[in-house]
């Protein structure tokens, strides 16, 4: 099967130059060994990723899909409002919360396309997170109490933006503690 899927591949090519899937890695293949015995070679849809109990199996693509529910709408958001400030709090504000949501957007993206990791690399990870979100938030703090306003409304995004992640990571991370 794996010979007829690249052979399938090299007949899409159109050119010497196209970049179609004669030259990609093969995802399927990747995904078909990440996978725990007795799961569907199919990821759940996108309700079951993002609202109850993570599916069995498929945590790490659940969290990565919560993540970037949070931060693509702070992306737009920040983007949009700061751009449009004049105040320099709130532009401040508006675009540090804009840039750190759209850094977790790449993290959540990675997540999504990678595969699944073990649960138990996957929790410690997340409280080693949740460990670098107080040190952001300590610093947030520190920023914001500086007399610039431009600085007072960075520090606050980062202690907003810091302050959700650990809830974030701490709540996923006792989440897995569960068998």
């Amino acid at each position: 099967m794996l010979a007829g899927l690249v052979f399938l591949g090299l007949a899409q090519a159109q050119s010497p130059f196209s970049l179609g899937m004669a030259y990609a890695p093969e995802p399927s293949l990747a995904f078909e060994q990440t996978q725990p015995p007795g799961l569907p070679l199919e990821r759940p849809p996108w309700d079951r990723l993002l609202f109850g109990p993570a599916p069995e199996g498929y945590r790490g693509l659940a969290i990565s899909a919560r993540l970037l529910a949070w931060s693509v709408p702070w992306t737009i958001a920040g983007s949009t409002l700061g751009l449009y400030s004049d105040d320099p709090w709130q532009r401040s504000f508006w675009l540090t919360n804009s840039v750190w949501a759209a850094v977790n957007s790449g993290i959540a993206l990675v997540g999504l396309l990678g595969p699944e990791p073990d649960k138990n690399g996957l929790r410690d990870l997340l409280y080693i997170n949740a460990g670098l979100d107080v040190l952001y938030i300590a610093g947030g703090v520190l920023l914001a109490l500086q007399p610039d306003a431009r600085s007072q409304g960075a520090g606050w995004a980062i202690v907003l933006q810091g302050s959700w992640l650990l809830l974030f990571d701490l709540f996923n991370a006792l989440a897995l503690e569960q068998p």
